[in-house]
């Protein structure tokens, strides 16, 4: 409210008045918009002008140089561990399946002339195109040897293409009628294994543990491809090369992974080198 609005209204209201009453409404009103104008002006004082108040503006922060590189050695350190995790994880379950699988039959165990003439195997082109179970016997020993075990589809798939691949006469009736008396006896094998394989959970934890080494060679070509251009850099590179079985099979390779770790400040103790024992003993 104006003091022109305030000294109208004090008139209106009481025209018959004398000048003394209204002489102190209007040192009233006075006294009041005063006041009102200190404390708006206390306020708008407090109140900064934006003009004034905005920060000057910094320059944007620069990324560090080598960052790419930095958020890449902890993916590789990650996926490090998850490969060591799922490769222990299918190792336990390995392990309990070929406490099975050692216990083979030795009749299910093929002969030498049909090794060389079928090739039966993974490791080679097969004749018939069956792969025989690889039995590994006294592991650990010097004996130590493999066999290569028919199983029942192998047994099915041989008995089928045997004739049309090897003639009707020859050694091929003989094979045959091995081939059908040994179905039994692999049959109730195979279910042996595929029990514990199923309990152990191997073939999921296998196939995990394919998983885990394809994103870890991955990222191993990956970080193959930078430079560090800082000590931070450098740093990152020193613990991904640490975990290499290669930086300890001699000349200047130890000595330069040694060098770039003073350089980054990392502890020596921190690299290690679990074949130190090995060069040593070839020195």
């Amino acid at each position: 409210m104006s003091l022109r609005t305030s000294l109208k209204n004090l008139i209106r209201r009481d025209p018959a008045a004398s000048l003394r009453e209204r002489a102190a409404g209007m040192s009233g009103i006075l006294t009041s918009q005063t006041r009102r104008a200190v404390v708006a002006g206390s306020v708008a004082a407090a109140v900064p002008l934006p003009a004034l108040a905005a920060p000057i503006a910094t320059a944007a922060a620069q990324p560090h140089p080598d960052a790419e590189l930095l958020a890449l050695a902890e993916r590789w350190l990650r996926a490090r561990t998850a490969q060591d995790e799922a490769m222990e994880a299918w190792g336990v379950a390995h392990r309990q399946v070929y406490a099975v699988i050692k216990t083979c039959p030795p009749e299910l165990f093929a002969p030498r002339d049909e090794r060389l003439c079928f090739g039966a195997g993974w490791r080679f082109p097969t004749l018939l195109g069956v792969s025989l179970r690889h039995v590994a016997l006294d592991w650990g020993t010097p004996g130590v040897h493999t066999e290569q075990a028919w199983t029942g589809k192998a047994l099915r798939i041989a008995i089928a293409r045997a004739v049309p691949l090897l003639g009707r006469g020859g050694l091929t009736p003989g094979r045959i009628r091995r081939w059908k008396a040994l179905l039994p006896i692999a049959d109730a094998f195979d279910a042996r294994v595929e029990a514990v394989e199923a309990e152990t959970g191997r073939r999921h934890l296998e196939e995990a543990r394919r998983v885990a080494e394809d994103a870890f060679r991955d990222l191993n070509r990956e970080i193959g491809r930078h430079v560090a251009t800082t000590p931070e850099g450098m740093a990152a590179l020193v613990r991904v090369i640490a975990r290499y079985p290669w930086k300890d099979t001699g000349s200047a390779w130890p000595n330069l992974l040694r060098s770039a770790a003073n350089v980054a400040s990392i502890d020596l103790a921190d690299l290690d080198h679990e074949y130190d024992s090995i060069n040593a003993s070839r020195a």
